[in-house]
Order: structure tokens, then C-alpha cells, then sequence
């Protein structure tokens, strides 16, 4: 039998990947729609193409953050995934007790609403 060592659950990250998190942080969706607003309530833009200029870089950008942020997300999820996936092969048996109690907990909080 080879000698496997079990991974601490330190060896586990709790918050995602180190360092993607915080380089794709971006401003709060709430904020692109002020500058929009903003952008479009602006007396002293009289020009046509430039304020749809303006809108058409602030819309790219806001796309652009929204992608990003969807691509963290993504990337928390798939590390999330990995981190289980690993737990789960070195203890196996704990897995298999921890379902079973989430089930017997689900069975008994349905089985008191009927």
C-alpha cells in the first residue's frame, strides 16, 4: 500500500485562485449606468458623434468589466470544483458521511412541512 499523504484542509483555498480575484476587480455595475446617465445629461456635449463616441467607449468598457467579472467568476468556480474533487479523493469515507447527513437533515426538514 503506498503511502498517500491526506491533504490538510488548508491545503485547500477557501477564497479561489490568489491572485485572479483581485487584479480583475472592477467598479460596481451602478456606477457605469451613472456615467451613462451623466453622459447623456450633459448640456455642454452639443455634438452628436461625440457623445456617441463617449457612450460607445463607456458601453465598452462596460462590457469589458462584465467579462471580466464573469471570468473570475468562472475561474472561482472551476477552482472551487478542483479543490472538492481533491478533497473527496483523499477522504472518500468523510464524503460519503457528509452526504449522508445533508440527506438525512434534508429528510427531516421535508418530512416536517407535510
Amino acid at each position: 500500500m503506498a503511502n498517500n499523504p491526506t491533504p490538510l484542509p488548508s491545503d485547500f483555498p477557501e477564497h479561489g485562485p490568489d491572485d485572479r480575484g483581485t487584479r480583475r476587480r472592477r467598479r460596481h455595475p451602478e456606477s457605469w449606468i451613472d456615467d451613462l446617465e451623466a453622459t447623456l445629461g450633459d448640456a455642454t456635449s452639443t455634438d452628436l458623434e461625440a457623445l456617441k463616441a463617449r457612450l460607445a467607449d463607456q458601453l465598452h468598457d462596460a462590457r469589458s468589466s462584465l467579462r471580466d467579472a464573469s471570468d473570475t467568476a468562472h475561474d472561482m468556480v472551476r477552482e472551487t470544483l478542483d479543490c472538492t474533487e481533491q478533497y473527496i479523493h483523499a477522504r472518500p469515507w468523510q464524503a460519503v458521511g457528509l452526504v449522508a447527513g445533508a440527506a438525512f437533515l434534508f429528510g427531516v426538514i421535508v418530512g416536517r412541512q407535510q
